[in-house]
């Protein structure tokens, strides 16, 4: 396996190192009365972070394995096949917005002009009731 300063687990590795000097170094000036219950803390609590995903992500990581190999090919193919179908949805509900929001605006002027048109004709009724 091929080391990298970058690894994540490398940088993980290099807190640990620091996090356990620096207990150390708290265990020797503040004596016994410190040392003993953060010592269980700490261990209990890593356990605890080791026992969860975290753990299994560096036991694999450790084994030389990816997060992609854990998940079965078919399994993975099925849920690609489902997000193109929803994207494939998705796209005819875009279009069939555009195609409303373009007619709407076809239409618009239309009505806008011939609203305008009736209210520039003359009045017909007052002008056939005219007196001679």
């Amino acid at each position: 396996m091929k080391h990298d300063r970058n690894d994540p687990l490398s940088a993980l590795g290099a807190v640990a190192v620091v996090v356990a000097i620096g207990h150390v170094i708290l265990a020797v000036k503040l004596g016994i009365g410190y040392a003993i219950p953060t010592t269980i803390v700490g261990c209990v609590m890593a356990a605890i972070a080791l026992k969860g995903p975290l753990g299994a992500s560096l036991a694999m990581r450790l084994e030389g394995k990816t997060a992609g190999e854990s998940l079965p090919p078919e399994q993975v193919y099925g849920e690609l096949d489902e997000l193109r179908n929803r994207v494939g949805e998705l796209e005819e509900r875009v279009d069939f917005s555009e195609r409303l929001l373009a007619q709407r605006k076809d239409d618009a002027p239309g009505r806008a002009h011939g609203v305008m048109m009736a209210a520039n004709e003359p009045n017909h009724i007052e002008s056939s009731h005219e007196r001679p």
